[in-house]
């Protein structure tokens, strides 16, 4: 039984470390290259105009099925209560929620088509620039 548990923490371990790679590996990605500056564009947005241009982009026939089915997964794992390491763990437990979004976020980065995406961002940057006058004209 004890050898059960170490060969259980010893798997979870790596897998936690994976995870480590993999994230570092996308965000090294992201920073050396234009992502970036899209990443960093679709941060500005608020939460709801990204909620919403998650919502334009899976109904885009335009977008493979490659994309559809990370975004799911992705919505999937974060929403089941099976993680790989359970979030009552202090810290650690959360950790690889984080690592998982991360992950996920830059592969969906990488396989959406990039003008496609462009235009969906800019539809909502749009929006953003004209609801601002409107904010200042009611204070």
């Amino acid at each position: 039984m004890e050898e059960f548990v170490w060969v259980s923490l010893a798997v979870i371990g790596a897998g936690l470390l994976l995870l480590i790679a993999l994230a570092a590996f996308m965000w090294w990605r992201i920073q050396r290259s234009d992502e970036k500056k899209l990443a960093k564009r679709i941060a500005k947005l608020p939460f709801l105009d990204k909620v919403s241009l998650a919502g334009s982009l899976i109904s885009d026939d335009r977008i493979p099925i490659a994309p559809r089915i990370i975004a799911l997964a992705l919505v999937l794992y974060i929403a089941s209560p099976i993680d790989l390491l359970p979030d009552f763990i202090p810290v650690i437990g959360y950790l690889d929620d984080i690592l998982i979004v991360i992950v996920g976020a830059g592969l969906l980065l990488r396989s959406v088509p990039r003008h496609i995406l462009e235009e969906h961002v800019g539809r909502y940057e749009e929006k953003a620039r004209q609801s601002k006058p409107l904010e200042t004209a009611r204070r």
